[in-house]
């Protein structure tokens, strides 16, 4: 491998062409993400499978790709990022166009997994390739403009889905993303240059072993969770076998030279800074989307389409946000733009917190524009690019694509967790407070919480002549007490997220400043792109 010199810091043309066409292979991997989310519950009635096992779909997904992560980002530096990128984009495409015709859902669930293994092979190396093609000045810039697409993709997806399922069937969110992505391996094949790092040593057979366990047992936990409890052997089994090989995998990594994973970037203060803050915002974001999901769903005249609406919004103002922050990292301190840029969904959740389960819809979509303005992925891209060694481009990225997949499930099956624990506890006590209004003799109190707990359905016969007696109907005293529990179980999230913001703006401001390069920006290339 040669390094080539650019005398100046302007990114040229053939650079900009190159950074959209590996771009447009995320884009097309984000979409397809956002398109199957839609449609889990209608894929599990075509194939006529509970709800909760349509939900390992999800799993398998992430199970695939975030395991595979550390491995294609090492071998993207050792063989190739343009070769693993176009390999990632085959294997996507093809897995794509199976699940579209899939007979049953164990074949489906067998396309999700090799859609997580084509997916780990494109977004380490996007990445990547923000550190191969941009000068450490403009890598702000370039992340913002990778952060928007992003965004745009996802609410792009998740907005075209319905629809299209709607007139064409299940089956047409995958021609769509496999035709997209038959379209990316093409304009990656043509427009993108080959660049490889400089590794050595022997490759790292049992870190791989090690990834896998790390990785299977930890994103299990939530499932296992939902479905035996915290407490149950299975749970704490898994739990006990994420974190220990994950112990082996930090103490065998230690001691080669070449780990399957490079946990050795994790000793570098800002690296493992980024990486915590990182972890933290993707798990915040996901707290509030999937808590403001169910309360729009649950508070009364609520539905899937302010949900929808609500993501929709946010994703756009992410966009419009990342790349005004991209834009303004490469200008300003990006320590204070990161301070700054943490306070803006701040202030947006103590004005969250105020809603109520009959504040209009327009209210609520002018706070989840306020709340996605504030994004801050380009500052932490551009910080972690500036401290992973050149030729470590692909595994550091891999580390980054890693940690997103886990704060991903981390924020959202929490969310849930904690949502329904708040909307639960809320909704028994405002049973139990208006049913004592009501004159609804004390002894029966435990009747009513039973009636709440079952959704109205189970009503105690001794209770149903009390109300009677007084004139009541259950169904109102349900609709008052699930408005009160909306309303308490956001407000409660709304503070929850907001002290998780408030603990990434103390750790920002402890990250290192970023001192500007005046060196010249190095772009790498192969000996064969050379030749």
């Amino acid at each position: 491998m040669e390094v080539r010199e650019n005398s100046e810091v302007q990114t040229s043309t053939s650079q900009w062409i190159q950074f959209i066409a590996v771009v447009f292979g995320a884009f097309v991997a984000i979409e397809a993400m956002a398109f199957q989310a839609p449609v889990i519950a209608v894929i599990s009635t075509h194939f006529e499978v509970p709800a909760h096992l349509a939900g390992i779909m999800i799993l398998s997904f992430y199970i695939a790709s975030a395991s595979l992560y550390p491995i294609t980002g090492r071998f993207a530096d050792q063989y190739g990022r343009k070769r693993v990128l176009l390999i990632g984009l085959a294997i996507f495409t093809i897995s794509e166009f199976a699940a579209a015709i899939s007979p049953t859902f164990s074949f489906l669930l067998v396309c999700k997994v090799f859609q997580g293994v084509g997916v780990a092979a494109i977004f380490p190396v996007v990445i990547a390739y923000i550190g191969v093609l941009f000068h450490p000045d403009q890598r702000g810039m370039a992340s913002g403009l990778f952060n928007s697409i992003q965004a745009v993709a996802a609410m792009l997806g998740a907005g075209l889905a319905g629809f299209l399922v709607s007139i064409y069937g299940w089956p047409i969110i995958y021609w769509v993303s496999g035709a997209l992505a038959l379209a990316g391996f093409f304009v990656v094949l043509f427009f993108v240059k080959e660049s490889k790092g400089v590794v050595q040593g022997s490759f790292d057979y049992l870190g791989v072993v090690l990834v896998f366990i790390t990785t299977g047992c930890l994103l299990s936990v939530s499932t296992l969770v939902g479905q035996f409890g915290i407490s149950s052997p299975y749970t704490l089994g898994a739990l006990f076998m994420g974190f220990l090989s994950a112990f082996l995998l930090w103490k065998t990594g230690n001691k080669k030279p070449n780990p399957i994973m490079e946990l050795s970037l994790l000793k570098k203060r800002t690296f493992a800074l980024v990486g915590l803050i990182y972890l933290l915002y993707v798990a915040a974001m996901q707290l509030l989307i999937f808590s403001m999901s169910f309360f729009l769903n649950l508070r009364p005249n609520g539905d899937v389409t302010e949900a929808g609406l609500f993501f929709l919004f946010n994703s756009a103002a992410a966009a419009v946000g990342g790349l005004i922050v991209g834009r303004l990292a490469d200008k300003v301190n990006p320590k204070k733009l990161l301070i700054c840029t943490f306070m803006i969904p701040t202030a947006s959740l103590f004005l969250i917190s105020r809603v109520e389960s009959e504040t209009s819809i327009s209210h609520i979509l002018m706070l989840a524009a306020f709340f996605g303005i504030g994004s801050a992925i380009s500052i932490l891209f551009k910080y972690a690019l500036n401290v992973i060694p050149a030729e470590k481009y692909g595994a550091g990225s891999a580390i980054l694509s890693f940690i997103r997949d886990f704060g991903a499930p981390l924020g959202s099956v929490t969310g849930i967790v904690l949502f329904t624990s708040f909307s639960e506890s809320s909704k028994q006590a405002s049973l139990a407070s208006q049913a004592s209004a009501a004159g609804v003799n004390p002894d029966l109190m435990g009747a009513v919480q039973q009636a709440g707990s079952s959704g109205g359905q189970i009503i105690d016969s001794a209770l149903a002549n009390e109300l009677q007696m007084l004139g009541i109907q259950f169904e109102d005293l349900m609709a008052t007490a699930l408005g009160e529990a909306a309303t308490t179980a956001i407000q409660n999230m709304s503070f929850v997220v907001a002290g998780i913001f408030i603990v990434l703006i103390i750790l920002s401001s402890l990250v290192p400043q970023v001192k500007s390069s005046k060196q010249p920006a190095v772009i790498d290339v192969s000996q064969e792109e050379l030749a």
